[in-house]
């Protein structure tokens, strides 16, 4: 399987930046409690929220929104690390585990990847996925809404989409991903030549405007 290189990882981080508004950028008005992209980069790297989680959130992912999220609903994003940190990921039975309500539920699959052109893209408005592949490696797609057209109508909460435009990225124990609302995603893609077994932890947590 080849790495990815550097060219992909800037084609990534493109699409999502490409995702972003102004107020997304500069969500706070007052200076205060401005999160700026090198605010956020360096709350992610000190680690004040992981709560005993030890993998790092992937480079794909939106810092910004990450703090933003985890400050408006710090209580919520706290359980979530706390459970994933103090869980055998790897061995605990498959199914819904529930940390707080709606505001917070765990889903544990066990899958076999697939081909792109069988998975489809979508993306959510009111929910937040972080999905952490424990075992096996799960290839993803990322888009933005600038290539992406819809197939199908909005169920909550999700609606599907075909793009012109991919970029896949691969899973590692060592990061986990997080798909806020607008962030357009492909999961359970084979990152070789062949299909195999993976392990997903997908967190379902509520968005904050």
């Amino acid at each position: 399987m080849k790495r990815i290189g550097l060219t992909s990882k800037l084609m990534a981080m493109t699409i999502f930046l490409s995702a972003l508004t102004p107020q997304l950028l500069c969500a706070q008005t007052d200076a205060s409690n401005l999160c700026t992209t090198k605010q956020a980069h360096r709350w992610t790297k000190q680690r004040t929220w992981a709560n005993g989680f030890k993998p790092m959130p992937h480079y794909s992912t939106n810092q910004v929104e990450f703090m933003t999220q985890y400050q408006k609903n710090k209580a919520v994003w706290d359980k979530t690390f706390q459970w994933l940190a103090s869980h055998d990921l790897a061995h605990m039975p498959a199914g819904r585990y529930e940390i707080d309500g709606e505001q917070v539920f765990v889903n544990v699959q066990d899958a076999v990847t697939q081909e792109a052109a069988n998975r489809k893209i979508e993306a959510h408005r009111h929910g937040i996925d972080l999905q952490y592949v424990v075992s096996g490696t799960e290839r993803f797609g990322l888009t933005s809404a600038k290539y992406a057209t819809p197939i199908s109508a909005y169920t909550p909460d999700v609606t599907f989409y075909e793009s012109s435009c991919v970029t896949y990225v691969d899973s590692t124990p060592a990061c986990f991903f997080l798909f806020f609302p607008g962030n357009y995603h492909q999961a359970l893609l084979k990152a070789g030549e062949k299909a195999e077994k993976v392990r997903v932890i997908v967190a379902k947590i509520a968005y904050l405007p």
